[in-house]
């Protein structure tokens, strides 16, 4: 069987035709330590993901019992996402002879050992799926850690992946968003992380300047180049921080999490552009005080031909509730003939700040693929000195506020049919 060598940055390169791995020597306490928890996050090519991916596949050849489960919360099918980091390095690493498959789950045909798949949402309307069917995990890998929409949802995770043989580890791999997050609000303290953990979990961060010996240096100049054109993208972006929520920030309790129930109210709100301004096409699930929120488009240079297309991709029927902006009559009348049941928000002289009272009053949840209605969620806020919001990040937001225009004490005014 064949033996892959795991060595950091100090050590020389042996001299024998076995399969190498060099980590990056940020990534040695994944390798060496036994703790239960791994938090590993990072800037845009830090190395997260193929370190991590080159330790479940050291874990797939280890002469240890091994069942490793690589798990990400909303997708549909894994296999496009980590799973094909790891076959892309068990072919890199010449090991692809050594393993069989079976359905998605790759297996070491001579000790047993695999590395399985796991979608916790089979689809977006099912309810969360059960993990008793992995029979003695030994590794859990989450991919996208930050889609897990709640700390709740994540401690009866962590709860259901326990061995009855030994040591489960749980690794979480994310990208850090706003501290208004759970991950945030849990695990870390004033940007870094908090030291009542320490005992049982371990915490990596990398960034390019980990791994830029593995870089295009040109490619490491321009980044280095946004610290100075745009600091807010290069802390973002680049160095993966953690995003403090706007001063003024009107909204700073929203989750990531896409499960509405299949009974909640579902309305598609839409606040038009075109060349100067963005078009924002949102669908907003509401049922009782709980609101969740998809970004469907989310562009320029789009005619009302283009946005009846993308309606239509969307499975979005004369059967379902559109609002949009009433400024924009001749637009609705067009989506209107083309087969939609389309109308004008409501507005009247204070219907911005009506819109953002009742959003507040909700429980929110976005679906974290949403990353235009995250980047205004950021940075919508309120004007220094006054109670009216800025205008701008509020293409979202406002097709949002128009979807829950027709909102009337918790329940909707019946909308006028098609005519």
């Amino acid at each position: 069987m064949p033996r892959a060598m795991y060595l950091t940055d100090a050590d020389d390169v042996p001299t024998r035709e076995e399969p190498v791995f060099r980590f990056l020597d940020a990534y040695a306490p994944l390798f060496y330590y036994h703790h239960r928890y791994f938090l590993i996050s990072g800037g845009r090519a830090g190395g997260k993901t193929y370190n991590t991916v080159a330790y479940c596949i050291y874990k797939l050849f280890d002469s240890e019992y091994s069942r490793i489960v690589i798990a990400r919360y909303t997708q549909k099918s894994i296999k496009s996402s980590i799973y094909r980091d790891i076959l892309d390095l068990l072919e890199k690493f010449g090991l692809m002879g050594f393993i069989r498959f079976e359905g998605e789950d790759i297996c070491n045909i001579q000790n047993g050992n695999r590395i399985m798949t796991h979608s916790f949402k089979v689809t977006d309307k099912s309810a969360t799926a059960k993990s008793k069917g992995i029979s003695n995990p030994t590794l859990l890998l989450i991919d996208e850690a930050i889609e897990i929409p709640s700390e709740e949802e994540f401690i009866k995770l962590s709860d259901s992946f326990r061995s009855k043989d030994g040591h489960t580890q749980i690794i979480l791999l994310f990208n850090p968003e706003s501290k208004a997050h759970w991950i945030y609000k849990r695990w870390y303290l004033n940007g870094r992380p908090n030291p009542k953990w320490f005992d049982d979990h371990c915490f990596i961060h990398t960034t390019y300047k980990d791994n830029a010996h593995n870089l295009d240096p040109l490619k490491v100049k321009e980044w280095e180049r946004m610290r100075d054109i745009d600091p807010k993208y290069y802390s973002k972006h680049i160095l993966g921080d953690w995003q403090e929520i706007a001063e003024g920030a009107i909204f700073d309790n929203w989750q990531p999490g896409w499960d509405p129930p299949a009974e909640a109210k579902r309305v598609i709100g839409i606040d038009f552009g075109f060349s100067n301004d963005p078009t924002a096409i949102v669908d907003v699930r509401i049922k009782n005080n709980r609101m969740w929120i998809k970004e469907l488009f989310y562009g320029k240079s789009m005619t009302n031909q283009d946005l009846a297309e993308i309606l239509h991709n969307n499975g979005i029927t004369r059967a379902d509730a559109i609002i949009a902006d009433s400024a924009e009559p001749k637009s609705i009348e067009e989506l209107r003939r083309l087969g939609f049941n389309i109308r004008g928000a409501t507005k009247g002289p204070d219907s911005v700040r009506s819109g953002i009272s009742k959003l507040l009053a909700k429980e929110v949840y976005v679906h974290a693929d949403s990353k235009h209605i995250w980047n205004e969620f950021e940075n919508y806020r309120w004007q220094q000195g006054i109670n009216k919001p800025i205008d701008d990040y509020n293409h979202a937001m406002d097709a949002i506020r128009y979807a829950l225009s027709g909102e009337t004490s918790g329940q909707y005014v019946v909308m006028g049919g098609l005519r």
